[in-house]
């Protein structure tokens, strides 16, 4: 691991910040750390952060607010949120605020950094020119851009999860797509889907930001997972 991967640990318990902070460091990542959340964001700001760690509880702003600042002010920037232990509702409001993934208190230093590697390398994705164009009811989603957009030409907001999510339905249509799957092809966990509604909370954020007909492409199979339902061609 180089320091090319500039992480910002936004924590405001202080020892909790130092450890990981040297534990990032101590895998190669540069650190910036910040106590609150209005430091956070002026680091957002000012550096090219490369993935934000945010407490949810944390003064000045905390971090459901500071998701939504960063969905408007740096868009792209990719984010774990650390939430309390047993607490769904943390989970699920953070990852409909855009948040790439989540790590439970307590956790292991170990998940913290694959989980780090994780999402770092699906952001780099979104840096690789690719030719991959894919049309969909309503707009058209570009991997050479990472972006998506409708039929009139403006932008359809997708976060980078829920890009990643819509290329590999589109990737793999009319296939039923169990969330296990879904799971470790898109966010790189193993977690048992019955553990976690990361999949569902994701794609129904996702469907509300597309076109209704595209949206009405996808289907709940009760139970066993998702599929892209490939539109009907137009009748001549």
């Amino acid at each position: 691991m180089t320091t090319e991967k500039l992480i910002l640990v936004a924590e405001d318990d202080p020892t909790i910040r130092r450890i990981l902070g040297d534990a990032l460091a101590g895998a190669g990542y540069a650190v910036l750390s910040a106590a609150d959340g209005r430091a956070a964001l002026g680091l957002l700001l000012r550096e090219p952060i490369d993935l934000a760690l945010l407490d949810i509880n944390m003064p000045e702003i905390d971090g459901f607010r500071l998701l939504r600042l960063i969905q408007r002010e740096c868009p792209g920037t990719p984010s774990i949120i650390l939430t309390a232990h047993g607490d769904e509702q943390e989970r699920v409001r953070g990852l409909e605020l855009g948040a790439d993934d989540y790590v439970v208190k307590p956790f292991s230093m170990a998940e913290l950094l694959a989980r780090v590697a994780a999402v770092l390398r699906r952001s780099a994705g979104r840096h690789l020119a690719t030719a991959q164009r894919f049309s969909f009811p309503g707009g058209v989603l570009d991997g050479a851009t990472h972006g998506a957009c409708a039929a009139d030409g403006s932008p359809l907001p997708l976060t980078e999860r829920e890009f990643e999510l819509f290329r590999y339905f589109l990737s793999h249509p009319d296939r039923l797509l169990p969330q296990e799957e879904l799971l470790l092809r898109v966010w790189g966990s193993r977690t048992p889907a019955a553990r976690t509604r990361t999949v569902a909370v994701t794609l129904t954020r996702l469907r509300d930001k597309l076109p209704p007909a595209a949206a009405a492409c996808f289907e709940n199979v009760r139970g066993r997972g998702y599929r892209w339902n490939s539109p009907a061609p137009p009748t001549p």
